[in-house]
């Protein structure tokens, strides 16, 4: 199985951030379906409407029943319990585990209870996992599924045929964003208050990163790395992390934008003052680590201080980027020739 990072880390050179291209073209999309379905395999979508969020994708065809079960003697409660909602990927483990009540929690991902990957390991190991498919997920009588927007449409479509409403979670690249997108993801499983408070503890979290950064002087120019030199300019949320915790972003004072990647020429004429490497830990021995063996790589490492920041605290993009954040900032070496 393909490591977490490989599934949304740039595997070319620089583009534009934000820029979406395939199926990942649903992460541009103000469209939000709803859709009324049964588990018929020609069900179709009957309604739509917009969502003033840029970037978060749902498919809901999932509630049709709740309205009929006060029609049909049901218990009250059956029409106002929360969704039972499930998770098929590290990234939408954190936002079900950090957001949803644990009594709505069905499944979560093969990856959630790996301390390495996720922030809720313990929490994870309270539920089932799930490889997400949809035989599984109605027999666990899922309503709601979070993913990524990298997940294959014909699996998010078969999820909607079997009545199954999925939410396709962006990459939002700054701390608004994440914002909004933790409020919306909690809005869809109607935990709103918890989503208040989880942007609340990462606005308070980056507030005190600000005024660390302003005693702490010059800040350090950090260079940061995946394993196959993939990297991280201006418009990121790599970027906006770094910021945060007091450095500065070497692919952003080289003018790059978005995702891309450094070339060993480049590397040679850098002079970081620090070394910050994510996922380092998850390439094995794969032609993804040909960069990180290099010797000019190498030397670059020896010469430096590096911090390789846990998977877990930016496995993806959320309100846990302050916790990366604080994470760096506690080991920050000082510019050159600043304090």
């Amino acid at each position: 199985m393909a490591s977490p990072w490989s599934t949304w880390r740039p595997t070319t050179s620089w583009t534009t951030a934000g820029s979406c291209s395939g199926a990942s073209k649903i992460c541009s999309t103000n469209a939000t379906r709803r859709c009324w379905a049964t588990a018929e395999p020609n069900a179709e979508s009957i309604s739509a409407r917009v969502t003033g969020f840029k970037g978060l994708a749902v498919i809901d065809c999932g509630r049709w029943w709740r309205p009929l079960a006060l029609v049909l003697g049901l218990s009250p409660l059956a029409a106002l319990a929360l969704p039972r909602a499930a998770s098929l990927t590290p990234c939408a483990d954190q936002y079900l585990l950090g957001l949803a009540d644990p009594s709505q929690i069905v499944a979560v991902s093969n990856y959630a209870t790996d301390p390495g990957q996720s922030l809720f390991a313990a929490e994870a190991r309270r539920y089932p996992s799930t490889r997400g498919g949809g035989e599984e997920l109605v027999a666990l009588r899922v309503e709601v599924v979070l993913t990524d927007r990298w997940m294959p449409l014909p699996v998010t479509e078969r999820l909607e045929r079997f009545g199954i409403r999925v939410v396709q979670i962006p990459l939002p690249e700054t701390w608004d964003d994440i914002a909004a997108t933790t409020r919306a993801i909690a809005a869809e499983l109607e935990r709103p208050e918890q989503g208040a408070a989880r942007v609340a503890d990462m606005r308070a979290r980056l507030v005190r990163l600000a005024a660390r950064r302003e005693a702490a002087g010059q800040a350090p120019l950090a260079a940061y790395f995946l394993p196959d030199g993939g990297s991280a300019g201006s418009g990121t949320f790599i970027d906006a992390v770094l910021r945060a915790a007091g450095a500065r972003n070497l692919a952003a004072t080289l003018g790059r934008n978005g995702w891309g990647t450094f070339n060993l020429e480049q590397l040679t004429l850098a002079a970081p003052d620090v070394v910050v490497t994510g996922f380092f830990d998850q390439g094995g021995d794969t032609l993804r680590m040909a960069f990180a063996r290099h010797p000019v790589f190498q030397r670059l490492l020896a010469g430096v201080p590096t911090i390789a920041v846990p998977d877990r605290y930016w496995i993806c993009s959320g309100w846990f980027l302050a916790e990366a954040a604080e994470y760096i900032a506690e080991r920050l070496p000082a510019a050159a020739g600043g304090l």
